[in-house]
């Protein structure tokens, strides 16, 4: 019995080494989709150290956990990068998150933090979204890498009001008589 315990947690662990970046490593439990508000779709992390920098193998992690998000980055382009939160509970970009967003967040060493440690989120923020809430303490900085806004589908009543408005247009049109008048000088 032992032995298959043994088995089966290095199982467990060698999965999740495989489902990590190859150059991070995961410092605590997996993130959750409910470690920001609003909630998240998706995460990945929590991963060791501060990888929201512009060294080439926090480069090479920040590509491989957004890919696990769904999101290829190009390994440049940012859209924003906040600094110094100080263990804010609340993050505000400038630039205002719009459908699927992808953000990342750092929690250094202080009290009530998951340590030295970054996530990966992927949320939807819908038409707009101004503040994202963080459920830990101890926020260092945070990067903002893309927003993809989301197209609106008018509803079937839309549809069927638009089509009855035309077909009342085009009835009034027929039913419009000509009147044409000559006259003669």
């Amino acid at each position: 019995m032992k032995r298959l315990s043994l088995i089966a947690a290095t199982g467990i662990a060698g999965a999740f080494a495989f489902a990590t970046p190859a150059s991070a490593t995961v410092s605590l439990a997996a993130c959750s989709v409910t470690d920001i508000t609003p909630n998240a779709q998706a995460c990945a992390g929590f991963f060791s150290g501060n990888l929201i920098s512009s060294s080439p193998a926090d480069i090479a992690a920040q590509k491989s956990a957004l890919a696990t998000l769904g999101f290829t980055w190009d390994g440049t382009t940012v859209l924003e990068t906040l600094s110094s939160l100080n263990g804010s509970h609340s993050v505000d970009f400038a630039t205002l998150l719009k459908g699927i967003s992808y953000v990342a967040f750092h929690f250094g060493n202080g009290q009530g933090g998951p340590g030295n440690a970054t996530a990966f989120y992927r949320l939807n923020a819908g038409t707009g979204l101004d503040v994202i809430g963080l459920a830990y303490n101890a926020s260092s900085n945070a990067r903002l890498y893309s927003i993809t806004p989301t197209t609106s589908v008018p509803e079937p009543a839309t549809w069927a009001m638009m089509l009855a408005g035309m077909g009342l247009a085009g009835a009034a049109m027929r039913r419009r008589k000509v009147r044409t008048t000559l006259s003669f000088t």
